[in-house]
């Protein structure tokens, strides 16, 4: 616990200090909104239309943290809750709420999920929490929201493939 917890102060003072998250950890808002690494269209047909776009996924320069910073864009008809994104493999025992974003690294088979802090919770999900937007679980239709996930990937994963519940897989995502 001590290592992730010294990885996390590392990580955090290595994004832009501005927009950061109550927790001190960086706001995905520090990301642009224009950067696109890969997107995908949902595979759910009640979602049709929503789209999800990867704007970071960036590794630590120490250890082997790397946070992912996507955006659901709802062009959709209905609302999609990050409920929906759950990971069907772990019991998260706390947050859970967009635990689902798995890293496929292809070259070796090995599946990436969030890490788990000591709570039993999913470092994820987290939002925007600028002055003018709140943390919002549910996307509505025509609305869209930005979130990351923290994972441990190893310094020889250079790409990975996003997996995503209701999505197409985002093939060939590099890590920086």
């Amino acid at each position: 616990m001590i290592p992730i917890a010294l990885t996390l102060l590392v990580t955090s003072s290595s994004y832009a200090d501005e927009n950061k998250q109550p927790n001190g950890s960086p706001s995905p808002s520090s990301t642009s909104e224009e950067t696109v690494l890969g997107s995908s269209e949902a595979s759910n047909n009640n979602w049709s239309g929503a789209v999800i776009k990867i704007r970071e996924l960036k590794r630590s320069e120490t250890g082997d943290y790397a946070q992912l910073i996507w955006t659901l864009d709802n062009k959709s008809s209905t609302y999609i809750s990050l409920s929906y994104l759950q990971n069907e493999t772990y019991n998260y025992l706390g947050t859970a709420e967009a635990s689902g974003l798995v890293l496929l690294d292809e070259s070796s088979g090995i599946r990436f999920h969030p890490y788990i802090d000591s709570a039993g919770e999913c470092l994820c999900a987290g939002a925007d929490y600028s002055n003018t937007k709140q943390f919002a679980l549910i996307t509505g239709p025509g609305a869209q929201n930005t979130y990351w996930a923290s994972y441990r990937l190893p310094p020889e994963v250079d790409k990975v493939t996003i997996e995503i519940p209701g999505f197409l897989p985002i093939k060939d995502v590099p890590v920086s």
